[in-house]
């Protein structure tokens, strides 16, 4: 009998064929089965849609997450206020937090109710039931809306059922609102429109704060100002003109030391801030203790701001044979400590707002000094071709004085808070003495024999009489010159001024009134001139004392500046340049630094020395420096104060730069917040239970 062999692996492909058969079935299976979940879930997921769209259940979403984003900027404006206020010890991580959740829920509660039906709710109960969210907030603090649909799309009326709002209270605080919220409404759904009501209840958690805070103090010497410099601020081109735009203020000291022997005509003007051969426009305050001075060939300029200066100037220096082809307007107030001078061909001066001469040092006339500090407008040139205009009002408290002196060295006060060369003539043809009157006196003022008393008076007012009196008779040995001068408002002088409609010179003619207006000009000039804005600690007769009391070189630390000078900044918001030794100087050419790679578009610059920036500069920030401001060559040249660029370079380097300014009472202390609080995801401060259809 024969045996019949076995095959070997017969077994083990059947094996493998079922275990294939098993697993290509069992694998079919689970696709079917995950593709009809799926289906199941995206079919949910669309009726939900479809319910939350015609319920108006997104709208209520929609209204609560602009609503808490609102009292997210409401917490974080307050914690910026709080925390000022907050001793060092108390200005944790923590505490800050705790202060701005329990102000996200002030805004949401206590601070912003409604009526509704003649009941007081909070604000998200107001907003939810009549669908509308917050369209802005005006600076009263007062909310103002608008609607959060159309009257198309409004198919549905919500409901909060009673006790569906609640403030859960934790330790004696708000810790969330929960808020239930139905909708009926038609679904549809379909060929039918079936009436449903659907209900979901929704949770606002005030998020934790995610910004990083720090305290640091604003000091004058750079608030609002794009330069602050002790020294003279130049700009000048010798060859095509170069264009020079600030935006910000400008605070300029000046140094002006006249010597033993100066040149009034043109001495009296050194120091301050000089134009020449440039386009100069300035968005913002000029400040200067010295001089505005044009020199020659600045046109198409501009100060679209107030100006304060002790004169301003166009025309010639002494080292200069012409000016010519200046012009410039004023769009805001003029104020100057002593004259507005003109003495240049081809130039106009344009003052669209008010001018005021505000020093009035025009009795008691001992020394020469005296010319010096005595507000007039003068006008110095003779070829009729220029002209100052002021639209509005001019106030006018001094009187100009002759480069005349007597034998003592006193210069010659006249009569005229308006002068122009030439009718200063009137106080030598004086009828009186030729006709042998006893009552008046000459005397000689090298080298004119001039009007010196009359009646027993020897004053300003005397003599702005006489003046006036002179020029507006018609047989006189001289005719008067108005200089191209139009004051177009009222004119209110110590001296003699322009012709009236009637064409008489006008008197003096100051009141009380005018003087109470005039001081609040001095208070204003010292307090921006001699204080750099800040009279805190000064005392009250800022003006009266005529002293320059804050400058850099007493608000600027410089042995802390040369501490830290060579340390590691953070860059990220701008450039720190510091430069603490006497007498360093810095140099910039088209927007780096002499001689290196730094580029300088934004930062912080602050120096001992002299600034000098040749050709093209585009900065943002500030620059401050006890020397002086040189800007140079041709080439466009602008300057941007931005206060967010020194604050946060102050923030993010605080510990190396916190004592580099000088403290003093008046400096003000602000929040800089280096991340923004208001980017917070709907998730940090809403959850939603799953909804569910009531019917």
């Amino acid at each position: 009998m024969k045996i019949r062999k076995k095959k070997k692996g017969s077994t083990f492909v059947t094996v493998v064929v079922v275990m294939a058969i098993i697993f290509t079935t069992g694998t079919t299976i689970l696709a079917v089965t995950a593709n009809d979940y799926k289906m199941r879930i995206n079919q949910s997921k669309k009726l939900q849609n479809l319910y939350e769209a015609d319920s108006g259940l997104d709208v209520v979403e929609n209204i609560i997450i602009k609503t808490s984003q609102e009292a997210i900027k409401y917490a974080d404006k307050e914690v910026k206020k709080k925390f000022t206020e907050l001793d060092d010890k108390d200005r944790s991580k923590d505490k800050i937090n705790e202060i701005f959740k329990d102000k996200f829920y002030e805004f949401l509660t206590v601070r912003n109710k409604e009526i509704l039906n003649e009941k007081e709710v909070e604000i998200l109960e107001y907003l939810i039931l009549e669908k509308k969210y917050i369209k802005s907030i005006l600076e009263s603090g007062k909310l103002e809306y608008d609607s959060a649909i159309s009257n198309i799309e409004n198919r549905f009326i919500i409901e909060i059922p009673e006790g569906g709002y609640v403030k859960n209270i934790n330790n004696g605080k708000v810790s969330n609102i929960t808020i239930e919220v139905k909708s009926n409404f038609e679904s549809t759904e379909g060929q039918l429109k079936n009436k449903k009501t659907v209900s979901t209840k929704y949770s606002i958690t005030a998020p934790d704060y995610n910004s990083e805070i720090t305290s640091i103090n604003i000091y004058p010497v750079f608030d609002g100002k794009a330069i602050t410099a002790d020294g003279n601020m130049n700009i000048e081109s010798l060859g095509n003109k170069s264009i020079v735009n600030i935006s910000g203020d400008i605070w300029v000291q000046g140094n002006n030391n006249l010597g033993n022997s100066p040149e009034y005509t043109f001495d009296k003007y050194i120091g301050g801030i000089k134009l020449d051969n440039t386009s100069f426009d300035i968005n913002g305050n000029i400040y200067t203790a010295n001089t505005f001075h044009l020199n020659n060939l600045v046109n198409e300029s501009s100060v679209n701001g107030d100006i304060y200066a002790k004169n301003i100037y166009i025309g010639k220096s002494i080292n200069s044979n012409v000016s010519k082809l200046n012009n410039i307007s004023f769009e805001k107030n003029v104020v100057v400590n002593n004259d507005l001078a003109l003495n240049a061909t081809n130039s106009s001066i344009v003052i669209k707002n008010n001018f005021y001469g505000i020093n009035e040092k025009t009795t008691e006339v001992s020394t020469a000094n005296k010319a010096l500090s005595s507000s007039s407008i003068i006008v110095n040139d003779t070829s009729n071709t220029s002209t100052i205009t002021v639209n509005k009002d001019s106030y006018i408290m001094g009187v100009a004085y002759l480069n005349a002196t007597d034998e003592s060295g006193n210069k010659y006060q006249t009569g005229e808070s308006v002068a122009v060369k030439g009718n200063y003539l009137a106080y030598t043809d004086v009828d009186d003495v030729l006709n042998g009157a006893t009552n008046v006196t000459l005397k000689y003022y090298s080298p004119l024999q001039l009007l010196e008393s009359k009646n027993g008076q020897s004053n300003a007012i005397m003599k702005a009489d006489y003046f006036a009196e002179y020029y507006s008779k018609n047989n006189n040995s001289y005719n008067f010159n108005d200089g191209g001068v139009s004051l177009k408002k009222s004119v209110k002088s110590v001296g003699a001024s322009v012709k009236d409609n009637q064409g008489n010179i006008q008197k003096s003619n100051i009141n009380d009134s005018d003087i109470s207006i005039v001081n609040e000009q001095r208070n204003e000039f010292a307090r921006n001139v001699f204080a750099m804005g800040d009279t805190t600690g000064l005392g009250y007769d800022l003006y009266d004392g005529q002293e320059v009391k804050r400058q850099v070189s007493n608000q600027v630390n410089f042995n802390e500046i040369r501490r830290v000078q060579g340390s590691s900044f953070d860059t990220t918001e701008g450039m720190v340049i510091l430069k603490g030794n006497e007498n360093e100087n810095i140099e910039i050419e088209n927007g780096k630094i002499k001689g290196t790679d730094i580029e300088l578009s934004k930062g912080l610059i602050i120096a001992n020395g002299d600034i000098t920036i040749d050709g093209n500069f585009n900065f943002t920030g500030n620059i401050i420096t006890t020397g002086n401001i040189i800007l140079k060559g041709e080439g466009e040249k602008n300057i941007t104060y931005d206060p967010q660029v020194v604050r946060s370079i102050l923030a993010l380097n605080y510990d190396l730069l916190k004592d580099i300014f000088v403290k003093s009472q008046g400096d003000r202390e602000e929040v800089k917040v280096t991340s923004a609080s208001e980017l917070y995801s709907v998730d940090k401060f809403l959850t939603k239970s799953l909804w569910r259809i009531v019917k």
